[in-house]
């Protein structure tokens, strides 16, 4: 097959079918652990999503326009080309992990199974709460004109204050450069019109894993889908919002052990 760019593939062609999503400020590469560990078991697409890795960029729609209507259609075409047969497990981070709810939400392709690392589905809080709030101070400061400045306050959010000041030169200029994405990422996960409750529908074995010292709006958001989803367990690490990345040596065991325990193969 003909990947589309930004779509790398993995694995084996003929086992379970496992799509990674990965998170804003990021891109397929987040995976590339868990990539090592379930290549024989599996046949992998990471995804470079829409202005990361090496995807096209997203530059024809306004950033307060932008949907996962406008992500989705790329990552089906992905799997499309792939010719799965077998329903498909799905790995999501952050936002990726909204992105994975949405599909094993609506059904676009069948799915057996699902692990989001604190989905920041923001569009499931409620105006008044002080996670909404919160959140909506971080998108708001996405809009400023320093897109450094921008930057910063979305990366210290997520991590640590100071964190963005301390990275490479080469580092802090990529990222500062992906800030017209992620306030479209921001529009995304604000203005997706599912509601809450929408979520009981995702009725297949659902992981959620969360770090133990992760933001309010992150938090806020597991609780409520744990509340509706019927087939979701939850896992909470010693680590923060970005332990996908941070702290994989803790996050991928827990994503290899559920992934695998469907399919009966022994990693």
């Amino acid at each position: 097959m003909t990947l589309l760019p930004g779509v790398h593939r993995f694995g084996v062609l003929g086992k379970p079918p496992l799509l990674l999503l990965h998170s804003s400020q990021s891109n397929s590469g987040q995976w590339r652990g868990l990539i090592q560990q379930l290549e024989s078991q599996f046949d992998i697409l990471a995804i470079d999503l829409l202005g990361y890795g090496k995807a096209p960029a997203a530059e024809d729609i306004e950033p307060e326009a932008f949907r996962f209507s406008d992500e989705l259609p790329r990552v089906l075409e992905a799997m499309a080309a792939a010719q799965w047969q077998q329903p498909v497990t799905i790995v999501g981070h952050s936002y990726g992990g909204a992105l994975a709810l949405k599909i094993a939400l609506e059904k676009p392709v069948a799915v057996q199974q699902l692990v989001v690392f604190e989905p920041v589905a923001f569009h499931v809080l409620e105006a008044n709460e002080p996670a909404r709030m919160e959140i909506e101070k971080i998108a708001a400061q996405m809009y400023q004109h320093d897109s450094e400045a921008a930057t910063r306050a979305f990366v210290d959010y997520w991590n640590q204050p100071g964190y963005f000041d301390a990275l490479p030169e080469r580092i802090r200029a990529g990222m500062t450069m992906q800030a017209a994405k992620v306030t479209k990422d921001f529009a995304a996960l604000m203005g997706e019109p599912h509601k809450l409750q929408d979520y009981r529908h995702v009725d297949m074995p659902v992981l959620v894993l969360q770090g133990k010292h992760t933001q309010e709006s992150a938090r806020c958001v597991a609780h409520h889908l744990l509340q509706v989803m019927p087939n979701a367990t939850e896992i909470t690490l010693e680590c923060g919002h970005m332990g996908p990345v941070t702290h994989a040596q803790l996050v991928n065991p827990e994503i290899v052990t559920f992934v695998t325990q469907a399919h009966e193969v022994v990693v």
